[in-house]
């Protein structure tokens, strides 16, 4: 099911253009249920998001505490419904002007062309001192 990687790919492009609201409305599942790791009280994005109002609060969250100065997926791997993707990211931290660069892994779980499940494995301690 290459689809699944496709779609993954076109939900990066729209990342990266800063169309996150056609991410959301094209790509996620209205039952989705979206997982970014970390302390909530440190990391407003950080938590179990579920629908797409809830995935539209966690690019909220993101947006307006970072600005992405590098995000690049480099390998994806799919089986069945699930598409990993390990990739390299930097920011700077709004708040506080920090520039955090990271490595993280992506797991999205699909069903019928829509993102069922996200979750994202991340150096939290790295978010944590950047913004602190």
């Amino acid at each position: 099911m290459a689809f699944n990687i496709e779609t993954t790919k076109n939900g990066y492009d729209l990342f990266k253009k800063g169309d996150v609201a056609s991410l959301i409305k094209d790509l996620v599942d209205d039952k989705c249920t979206w997982i970014a790791p970390g302390p909530k009280d440190k990391l407003p994005w950080a938590g179990r998001f579920e629908g797409k109002l809830g995935v539209a609060e966690f690019f909220t969250q993101v947006g307006q505490n970072l600005h992405f100065t590098e995000f690049e997926p480099h390998d994806m791997i799919e089986r069945g419904d699930t598409v990993v993707v390990i990739g390299s990211s930097s920011h700077q931290v709004k708040k506080t002007g920090k520039t955090v660069p990271n490595e993280w892994v992506h797991v999205f779980k699909y069903s019928q062309g829509k993102i069922v499940f996200f979750q994202e494995y991340i150096d939290t301690a790295a978010e944590v001192l950047g913004i602190s």
